[in-house]
């Protein structure tokens, strides 16, 4: 936790450098304390004289700056975010500007303040053993600390110029988005930049703005599964079963009247206007329909493994199906999730975008969700089933689905490879292990 919180103020610090010296600035600033560390002694060098003249640098240019925030007028925007990016698809978005005050704007740029997520000291930990290159990461960690604000944040937001501004004038900027994680990216501050006159200092200027949301999508990593079955099964409750709970079926008709039929079937409408009891006839709803199982016991956020199958599952949802088929996800977050897509139900991108903000949960989660499945396995033609593990809880389910008539699809994402068990001959066929090394994280810049 002391390494944690210390590493929270290196970065806070670093990040309010960052925010007020242009990278030119940074570099005579970094030389100007090397030379008044050399220059303590004034006999012995001249190296005092060099951070007299770096330190005058930096102070004359820091009054520029502070006399333009003074005078820059207040500035107004309106984001236009897309619905959702796409981890390794850049994006761009675009953004109004408008001048509502007396004075004019000069030329600056436009900046956006991202919001920070913090992680914790345990997924730190984990986080730092998969993407540790080298001993001082894998001692230190703060290089790893870096790379896990930057996965957390999702995107990165490039600068933007925007033109001099008249007295009530208006102009629209595009902002390039580099998506680099998934999850949801939170935009709460947009800025502008002002840089002094000799552009060692620089200082932002809060805009008004409202705050926004941007969901980023997981990458789509494909994956080899034969032939899927289509057939149509009964669906008992019917179609509203994959939204909400409830008998339901398809409405079919009216008719009279019969001693005996329930008051909820009654067409109320129809009884008003003919003065005499109509009855609403449904049937049975038959259709197709698949189960997509996502394993979420992963050890801490953004593990290879769990990231992988993620991307898999993405890859799955994404494919083409029949316009009468309908794709369940069942995970675990806070509790058991059988969503549903498909037949005016939803569309695919509402299960991406629950796929994007998916965390890891304990290893104990995969009992209800197991249960869950089973529970359901008579209602769907397929299952496909992603797995963080082969061990003896998940060998057990898939085999009282097996000793049902229930043929799944298991996919086993592992970060090392496992020799096969001779209990799994039983599972040829239906049992397919992938390795993701360790490290499969992309880097990022740091």
């Amino acid at each position: 936790m002391r390494k944690l919180a210390f590493f929270r103020l290196a970065y806070r610090a670093s990040r309010w450098l960052r925010e007020r010296l242009t990278a030119t600035g940074l570099v005579l600033g970094a030389l100007t304390v090397l030379a008044g560390t050399f220059g303590l002694d004034t006999q012995a060098n001249l190296a005092h004289m060099l951070f007299s003249i770096g330190t005058c640098f930096l102070v004359v240019d820091a009054l520029g700056v502070t006399v333009l925030r003074l005078r820059a007028p207040r500035l107004e925007a309106r984001r236009h975010l897309p619905n959702f990016v796409t981890v390794g698809e850049s994006a761009k978005y675009r953004v109004e500007i408008r001048n509502p005050g007396p004075k004019p704007a000069r030329t600056c740029e436009l900046a956006e303040e991202l919001g920070q997520p913090w992680p914790s000291a345990d997924a730190l930990a984990g986080f730092r053993e998969a993407v540790a290159t080298n001993r001082f990461d894998r001692r230190v960690g703060y290089p790893a600390f870096v790379d896990m604000l930057s996965r957390l944040r999702g995107v990165e937001i490039g600068r933007a110029s925007v033109p001099r501004l008249l007295p009530g004038q208006r102009t629209v900027v595009d902002l390039a988005v580099a998506p680099i994680a998934r999850g949801l990216a939170n935009f709460p501050r947009l800025s502008v930049v002002l840089t002094g006159p000799l552009g060692l200092v620089e200082t932002r200027v809060p805009v008004a703005v409202g705050k926004g949301k941007l969901p980023v999508l997981p990458a789509r990593a494909p994956v080899e599964l034969p032939p899927v079955a289509t057939h149509r099964l009964l669906q008992p409750g019917g179609i509203a079963l994959a939204q909400h709970v409830g008998d339901s079926e398809e409405f079919r008709s009216l008719r009279d009247y019969r001693p005996g039929d329930p008051l909820r079937s009654i067409h109320w409408r129809s009884f008003a206007r003919m003065g005499k009891p109509i009855i609403r006839e449904f049937q049975e709803e038959f259709f197709s329909r698949h189960a997509l199982v996502l394993d979420t016991s992963a050890p801490y956020p953004f593990a290879p493994a769990f990231e992988k199958a993620v991307s898999m599952a993405a890859w799955l949802i994404a494919c083409p199906r029949d316009a009468e088929s309908l794709l369940d996800l069942v995970f675990v977050a806070d509790r058991v999730h059988r969503l549903t897509a498909g037949r005016s139900l939803g569309n695919n991108d509402v299960l991406l975008r629950v796929l994007a903000t998916l965390v890891p949960t304990s290893a104990d989660s995969i009992g209800p969700l197991l249960t869950t499945l089973e529970r359901h396995a008579d209602q769907v033609a397929s299952i496909i089933a992603i797995f963080l593990c082969w061990d003896d809880v998940r060998r057990k389910a898939v085999q009282r689905l097996l000793a049902r008539g229930i043929r799944p699809t298991v996919l086993v994402v592992e970060t090392r490879s496992n020799s096969a068990d001779a209990d799994d001959a039983a599972f040829t066929g239906i049992l397919r292990r992938i390795v993701v090394p360790p490290a499969d994280l992309p880097v990022l810049a740091r």
